[in-house]
């Protein structure tokens, strides 16, 4: 049971409902006001980028204004450290949904609008540029050469929500749903307190959980909120199910499950750690060396690749054979 920022994040905002809530918050008033709410929708096959770096998740909606169909493409960046050129990933991204819609699109005569948002939550606020032309060195340049260079250069501007330069009461007080409200508050305020008791967070946000719990559909956010809790915190599992007693009777059994799963892990994890050391030693035996590459995917393998490569070394030629 690994639920990581990325996990609460696409949780939370791949539902428009709680979309919306951040959306109207970051978004420029004209634009608010000229969206078609009930549109917003989550757009098919959303990671616009597979092989995003662990600190990044994406989500990309779609909404109408107007009878012009917006595109909406959500970046949580949780670096501790704001990535520097986060306005240049963000320029390929937009390229890629563009490619997208062309594919998808073929006969299309022109491009829809997109808004490139970024959430960010992190050590400290956000001090990196906000566009690609901030990025380019033109500072040596006589002013003339910049003028004419300025407007040829592609650029893009995001907009921006920072986490990090609100106040735990600011974040309380947002409008939205509560699912929102809450998935903001865990994603800026958990990491900082990895040490602390469960039992002591839940209490600094009860009056929203337990609303939340009380909700209707708002056991799943709970219980998304919580494996996000169990999934980032050093404190004993069963803690949970005391945290979950904070809010309802009824959720203290819900604290209790996913306490247990997470033991499960912590039990599977530790046979699998001890499958793959057992296989690499073999791997050494049989060709003399393992090179970092087969090493880091033998790793990064599920249970049952680890299973498909026991068998395959039987009879591997190379190393490279038990991948093919």
């Amino acid at each position: 049971m690994t639920f990581d920022h990325d996990a609460l994040f696409r949780h939370t905002y791949a539902q428009p409902e709680h979309a919306a809530s951040l959306l109207r918050g970051v978004l420029p008033a004209p634009l608010v006001a000229a969206i078609d709410w009930s549109s917003l929708r989550l757009v098919p096959g959303t990671s616009i980028d597979e092989t995003l770096e662990p600190r990044h998740a994406d989500l990309l909606l779609c909404a109408d204004a107007h009878g012009c169909a917006v595109l909406l493409y959500l970046l949580l960046e949780h670096k501790s450290t704001p990535e520097r050129f986060t306005a240049l990933q963000l320029l390929r991204y937009a390229v890629r949904v563009f490619d997208r819609f062309l594919h998808e699109h073929p006969d299309a005569a022109r491009l829809p609008p997109i808004v490139p948002i970024v959430v960010h939550h992190g050590d400290r606020s956000w001090r990196a540029a906000r566009t690609v032309l901030d990025l380019i060195d033109l500072d040596g340049l006589p002013p003339a050469a910049q003028k004419v260079l300025s407007p040829l250069q592609p650029n893009l501007h995001f907009l921006l929500d920072d986490l990090a330069a609100a106040s735990e009461s600011e974040l309380r007080e947002r409008s939205g749903t509560l699912l929102h409200r809450l998935t903001m508050l865990l994603l800026q305020f958990v990491r900082p307190a990895r040490d602390d008791d469960p039992v002591r967070l839940v209490r600094r946000w009860r009056d929203l959980l337990a609303a939340l719990w009380q909700h209707p559909g708002g056991r799943s956010g709970m219980y998304a909120l919580f494996s996000y809790l169990a999934s980032q915190l050093t404190a004993a599992p069963a803690r949970l199910a005391a945290a979950g007693a904070q809010i309802h009777s009824d959720a203290r059994t819900m604290g209790k499950t996913i306490a247990d799963q997470l033991l499960e892990q912590g039990y599977q994890r530790g046979r699998d750690s001890g499958r793959i050391e057992l296989l690499l030693r073999l791997l050494r035996t049989r060709f003399g060396s393992v090179t970092p590459d087969v090493e880091q995917r033998l790793r990064a393998a599920s249970p049952e690749q680890i299973d498909v490569v026991a068998e395959r070394l039987l009879t591997a030629e190379s190393p490279a054979d038990l991948f093919a």
